[in-house]
């Protein structure tokens, strides 16, 4: 199996912009012939608190990324922003091979004025059983035990982490370790580049919590499992 993780430079509430960006870096992970491909959070919209006009876009954004997947034979897992009645889900998606939905993960872990998830499910691709959480969700116990449930093969992490406070990247990609290990379950993460100061960056840990492989900036990171 192999993976292509794309910290992508989003802008904000410039659609159009973003999807040419989509497309540029995905043709680039398709040199390395990846069978999945991942994106990081609301990664076609942006986010700017509490601006949920991205979520209008949501049928647009679904039936173009899965015409690309499509097209391309490959699995892609990405954010986005999923209207719902009168409020707003911060989702991810699997499309599969065929430009199908295989699997939708609403994140646990959001403040105020967002719904929120309340279970993790799994899907069975080719190569695995597969679920997605989304940043924050990593630090929520409830999620621990659903995937410890599940016990999926692997999973997927979109993120679009800013720093602040007294942030060190090397600490955090060490606290991601710790938690992957509560998990137990080989974990992916793409983080957002250039969306509020999104430092970017990708990383493969192992079911341990042991960090395997990474990538800063904007660099793409192919893991080969």
């Amino acid at each position: 199996m192999k993976v292509a993780l794309i910290p992508m430079k989003v802008r904000v509430n410039d659609f159009e912009v973003n999807w040419r960006e989509f497309e540029r870096r995905f043709s680039e992970a398709m040199q390395h012939g990846p069978d999945f491909v991942v994106f990081p959070e609301y990664c076609l919209t942006g986010f700017d608190e509490w601006d949920f006009s991205g979520a209008e876009l949501y049928g647009e954004i679904v039936e173009r990324v899965s015409r690309l997947a499509g097209e391309a034979g490959v699995y892609v897992v990405f954010g986005l922003l999923e209207p719902y009645k009168n409020c707003t889900y911060n989702s991810a998606l699997l499309i599969g091979r065929n430009g199908e939905i295989l699997l939708k993960h609403r994140k646990f872990q959001e403040p105020m004025k967002f719904c929120t998830g309340n279970t993790v499910k799994t899907a069975r691709t080719d190569l695995g059983k597969v679920a997605i959480i989304i940043c924050g969700d990593l630090y929520n116990k409830r999620i621990a035990k659903w995937i410890r449930r599940k016990r999926p093969d692997f999973i997927f992490m979109p993120m679009d982490r800013s720093p602040w406070g007294d942030f060190n990247l090397a600490e955090e990609v060490a606290d991601m370790g710790r938690r992957v290990a509560l998990l137990g379950v080989r974990t992916f993460i793409v983080n957002s580049f250039g969306h509020w100061d999104s430092f970017g960056g990708a990383w493969f840990f192992d079911s341990d919590g042991k960090l395997l492989a990474s990538s800063e900036g904007e660099e793409i990171l192919v893991v080969e499992v």
